[in-house]
């Protein structure tokens, strides 16, 4: 079937009129030619009429926040923290950490970081985690990360988009996390000013602890959608009021809870030195266009190798 195409003509009502006010043109729209249903190839058309189209609504150009970063892309597998990233160092546990961040818990590898959790003989700090964020701020825009979650009752493995009082800003936060005990589920929060969003948690396709898998949210001013592998997996409603404002700093943190936490993340029954890896992160401000983690990420290399892998331990 042919396509319709609309073409305007309009007329300037000649040069006598050209100190006259200008008034907005009336455009008319011309008919193109269909072949009919029952000519079955033969050569006869008929006319198709054609509704004048409505003009579509120019949205108005995103204003970012002001302290939001330019484009990022960093190769966890190559380059240091100091490029983009710090690590969080403490002496104890704070909140509801149930342990102390330690920068040594940050081990480089050929396939990326790993952030591990390390069981330790003192009461004050029962245990070691890692965590590491930005060194600049990031607003609206695109997250990305390839990460491989670590597993174990007690665990839990974040990557997340993060502001507050440390900043002098409110509690702004978008987060996708998973827990140890069951990788194959991903959690999606977000706050504002302190309130809480619709939580969601979802099932995956695959167990996060098996292979890296890229991970993304886009956040506009009203809304946020989160990806897995490419593929929207989640979104805000229309008109939802605890979508964050601020920008924040990008985080990534595999850490284990206080002990009221573990009616959400399990007992701490992990093994000493589990990890999770994170091999690439990415931001692009929002209407931009930049080098990023999916550029070079193949999620379908993931399904073959697992697939070897899987014949491997079951012939």
């Amino acid at each position: 079937m042919a396509v319709a195409t609309g073409i305007m003509v309009y007329s300037n009502g000649g040069p006598e009129r050209a100190s006259q006010s200008v008034q907005p043109p009336a455009a008319q729209y011309y008919p193109v030619n269909r072949a009919t249903p029952d000519l079955r190839g033969r050569t006869e058309l008929e006319p198709l009429e054609i509704a004048p189209a409505k003009p579509v609504p120019v949205k108005p150009a995103v204003k970012l926040q002001a302290n939001s970063g330019p484009a990022m892309l960093a190769d966890l597998k190559q380059d240091s923290l100091k490029t983009s990233f710090w690590a969080s160092n403490t002496e104890r546990g704070h909140d509801f950490y149930g342990g102390r961040w330690a920068a040594e818990n940050i081990k480089t590898t050929d396939d990326g970081l790993e952030l591990q959790v390390q069981h330790e003989p003192t009461p004050k700090s029962p245990f070691s985690m890692a965590e590491f964020r930005s060194r600049k701020e990031y607003g609206y825009g695109r997250y990305e990360a390839v990460m491989q979650i670590g597993k174990g009752s007690g665990l839990v493995s974040a990557f997340f988009m993060y502001t507050g009082p440390y900043a002098n800003t409110p509690h702004d936060e978008i987060d996708i996390e998973f827990l140890g005990k069951d990788t194959t589920k991903i959690e999606f929060n977000y706050w504002r000013s302190g309130q809480k969003g619709a939580h969601a948690v979802f099932d995956l396709p695959f167990d996060a602890s098996e292979a890296p898998h890229l991970y993304a949210f886009e956040w506009t001013p009203d809304q946020i959608t989160w990806f897995v592998d490419g593929e929207p997996f989640y979104s805000t409603k229309p008109g939802d009021t605890k979508i964050p404002t601020h920008a924040g700093r990008m985080y990534f943190s595999h850490w284990t809870g206080v002990p009221a936490m573990a009616q959400w993340h399990g007992k701490p029954k992990f093994a000493s030195g589990e990890a999770t890896k994170v091999s690439c992160a990415s931001f692009t401000p929002l209407g931009e266009d930049a080098p990023s983690c999916a550029d070079t990420f193949d999620p379908n290399q993931i399904g073959e190798r697992l697939t070897y892998a899987g014949l491997i331990a079951h012939p």
